[in-house]
């Protein structure tokens, strides 16, 4: 398992869950929720994925430190501000609302499996080898700010 750790960048891992969602509502259709889909609901949600991506990117360029999930190592700057104050993926939570919107558009039921084994993988393999890389960068004061801040929200 040790392998898959920092392997997918989550921005592809987004698009390879998104397809599996859409391949679930073109071979088992009839589990969907509802036949007649709204575009506005899941496209606000979408939109609000983007927005917290968007902002957490900001305040990454606006502190030069990388936005490189695959090398957190090279983080030069532990970030405690703007939506970081509030969860320590606001990135990963952004790709998250936009699988939701996903799933939400596609109405089938199975898709929100796909949406908690996106989360699951994150944590596994993304997260938690991110976060033992800011314990061994930043030490105290990211152990501080882990107990203050969730992961997700």
């Amino acid at each position: 398992m040790y392998r898959l750790t920092l392997l997918i960048p989550p921005a592809l891992l987004l698009i390879v869950f998104a397809t599996m969602m859409w391949l679930i509502g073109v071979f088992f259709p009839f589990l969907s929720l509802n036949q007649e889909r709204q575009l506005w609901v899941p496209l606000l949600i979408i939109m609000a994925g983007i927005f917290l991506i968007i902002m957490s990117s900001i305040t990454f360029v606006r502190l030069k430190t990388t936005l490189n999930p695959m090398k957190p190592e090279s983080s030069s700057t532990l970030i405690k501000t703007g939506l970081y104050r509030y969860s320590r993926n606001p990135i990963y939570l952004g790709l998250a609302v936009i699988l939701f919107g996903w799933g939400v558009y596609l109405s089938n039921i199975l898709t929100l499996l796909f949406l908690v084994g996106f989360v699951l993988y994150l944590n596994r393999f993304q997260i938690e080898p991110e976060e033992k890389s800011l314990e061994q960068r930043f030490g105290v004061q990211f152990e501080e700010y882990k107990h203050k801040v969730r992961r997700w929200l």
